[in-house]
């Protein structure tokens, strides 16, 4: 119960918070108004300010002139290659790109699981009823539409190759708490064992099952020994390798010290043998580089 009720005194004060912020926003316009911006200004030097802007813009201006005449004595070659490096060149330049750091793809996997299990816990609500059917839906439905935007929003592109396995994983474990639905209503099915005082719990007995078959489906169709990272720092026999999260073989992202027979170095791309676990709740670690897969 101490548990329970800390939570239930988290909730409370995170609705109260809301509630506070949400009364204020209509107050922001009048506190912005009744700000006394007269100290501020007099602090101000406007002279010098001037001052400042008018020797920004002609030392800009110079600038200007200089790169210009530059660019032109050059030949056309030099420019073009000149400008088609540049982004690489420069430091100063921030490229955007595609790419997600290991972080946001941890974090997305982490909300995906959240959600994914949040929907078989309201289907098992619903079985209990502890939810109305309309309420179902309208969860159900919002949940299962924020899993598949994640799914080909996000996942498919931080997790091209293995894009798949992401998918079904996740959809099944939807496929579950429909199941679990389906089987509820079927007054045959949830006499099955003999719990003729408590029907519901042939649910969650037929829930146990279908977890237990979605892993046992995933791990014969995507399941690998293997994994893929990149290596940080290498030394004589052991390398420090960087590993992001691998579904496929129950990866956690880390760093992990790793045996390196084949000589791998500093920034390549390698394969590395995993542990073999059939359930590890912390997940399998590599062991060892197996080959390099891509060289720097």
């Amino acid at each position: 119960m101490g548990i329970f009720a800390k939570f239930g005194d988290f909730i409370i004060k995170l609705f109260s918070f809301v509630g506070m912020l949400i009364l204020s926003i209509p107050k922001i316009p009048e506190k912005i108004r009744n700000i006394n911006t007269s100290g501020i200004r007099d602090k101000i030097d406007t002279e010098s300010v001037k001052g400042n802007i008018s020797r920004i813009r002609s030392e800009v201006g110079g600038v200007k002139d200089t790169y210009s005449r530059e660019n032109y004595s050059r030949p056309e070659h030099a420019r073009t290659s000149g400008e088609s490096g540049a982004h690489l060149e420069d430091p100063g330049v921030i490229l955007i790109s595609g790419t997600y750091t290991s972080e946001e793809k941890e974090r997305t996997i982490l909300i995906l699981q959240i959600a994914s299990a949040a929907f078989i816990v309201v289907s098992i609500f619903y079985v209990f009823n502890f939810l109305s059917l309309i309420l179902f839906l309208i969860l159900g439905g919002l949940i299962g539409a924020f899993v598949i935007y994640m799914l080909y929003n996000r996942v498919t592109k931080m997790y091209r190759r293995d894009f798949n396995a992401y998918r079904d994983f996740f959809l099944l474990y939807l496929a579950v708490g429909i199941v679990i639905v389906l089987v509820s209503s079927n007054p045959s099915l949830t006499m099955a064992f003999s719990f003729q005082s408590l029907p519901s719990l042939s649910v969650l007995i037929y829930a146990i099952i279908a977890v237990a078959a979605v892993f046992l489906i995933f791990r014969i169709k995507y399941h690998r020994n293997y994994t893929f990272g990149t290596v940080l720092e290498a030394g004589e026999n052991t390398a420090h390798v960087k590993v992001e999260y691998d579904i496929r073989s129950n990866v956690k992202p880390d760093i992990y010290l790793v045996e390196n027979r084949p000589g791998a170095v500093t920034g390549d791309t390698v394969k590395l043998k995993i542990e073999e676990k059939i359930i590890s709740t912390g997940g399998n670690k590599p062991l060892e580089i197996l080959e390099v897969y891509e060289k720097t």
